[in-house]
């Protein structure tokens, strides 16, 4: 049973935004677009290993866990991309979209890869990764008077990816297999070691610590373009409201989405709460009683009264 489903990053989120607002002639450009293509590649990778989760029947009990995000007594932070908890073993699983050749340094602890043009990259070993998150959930079992076995694998959601004889002896698997693996897994751990109370309150319990983390960019908002902006431009030129529509100033497209994208990104740098005052310096309107109009047609959560007034920029603001 699905339980909880993956969503897009707040760190995905905000790189997209600054690939509208930040100006493509400042000195951290291109260091976030190419944070952002890895952030895409490794999302796109989760999904197509979510997608295989779908197809596989299993006749045992059991809750997945997608994107799960714990916090340790101490402040570290354990980011799962996969759950599967069941009544015999619980399972983590790391999700990796890497292409090339991979070799694996075992007493180095390091993971190798080269790309077809010959191009050798290092990078972290992800079963350090999941032996740590193992550890910790030891750890909240043991708590909870719970014992069970937790083990750990890696997925690789990409095919061209290349598994050498170093990866032999270790839990790596390409997505293809997950379904042969999990059969497997269920048939090494057949004894029961929860009860079916017992899954369910450990699995409350575990997402009830769900804490997701907020991701910041090292960017001052002031260095970011402020309003609406052109989709058809790729964001290079303003929308203005004008006689009741959002229109391009360059190329004249009326675009009335435009402001409610806006108004995510306003969001997610600055908060969910916007006022009269906010509104126009943010979108260049001179009229207050244009912006209270704006504002009002959007039905947001008010707080407040008259100067104090603040709307409530709702969550989810586009489908």
């Amino acid at each position: 049973m699905l339980l909880k489903k993956r969503e897009i990053s707040s760190k995905q989120l905000i790189l997209e935004m600054l690939e509208r607002r930040l100006p493509k002639s400042h000195p951290k450009s291109t260091y976030y677009q190419e944070m952002l293509n890895r952030t895409r590649a490794g999302y796109a990778g989760e999904q197509r290993v979510d997608q295989e989760w779908q197809n596989i029947y299993l006749e045992h009990m059991y809750y997945l866990l997608h994107d799960v995000v714990l916090k340790a007594e101490g402040g570290s932070i354990h980011q799962i991309d996969t759950l599967l908890m069941s009544q015999n073993f619980i399972l983590i699983v790391e999700i990796k979209n890497i292409v090339g050749h991979i070799e694996y340094m075992e007493d180095h602890h390091q993971f190798i890869r080269i790309t077809s043009e010959g191009k050798v990259d290092g990078f972290r070993n992800p079963f350090d990764q999941v032996k740590r998150h193992a550890r910790f959930l030891r750890q909240i079992f043991q708590k909870a008077g719970y014992h069970i076995p937790i083990i750990y694998m890696i997925v690789s959601a990409n095919p061209n990816m290349i598994m050498t004889s170093s990866l032999s002896a270790q839990p790596i698997i390409h997505v293809s297999g997950l379904a042969e693996k999990v059969e497997q897994l269920f048939l090494r751990y057949s004894r029961v070691c929860l009860s079916e109370k017992d899954l369910e309150h450990i699995v409350e319990h575990i997402l009830k610590k769900h804490e997701p983390t907020q991701w910041i960019p090292d960017i001052e908002w002031g260095e970011l373009r402020k309003g609406a902006l052109c989709s058809q431009c790729e964001y290079q030129h303003k929308v203005r409201y004008f006689y009741g529509k959002w229109r391009c100033s360059k190329c004249q497209r009326i675009d009335n989405k435009s402001m409610l994208v806006a108004l995510q990104d306003y969001q997610l740098m600055l908060g969910n709460n916007i006022s009269n005052e906010q509104f126009r310096n943010f979108f260049d309107i001179d009229s207050e009683r244009i912006a209270y109009y704006l504002l009002k047609k959007l039905k947001f959560e008010v707080v407040g009264e008259n100067k104090n007034r603040k709307y409530i920029i709702p969550a989810k603001l586009l489908d």
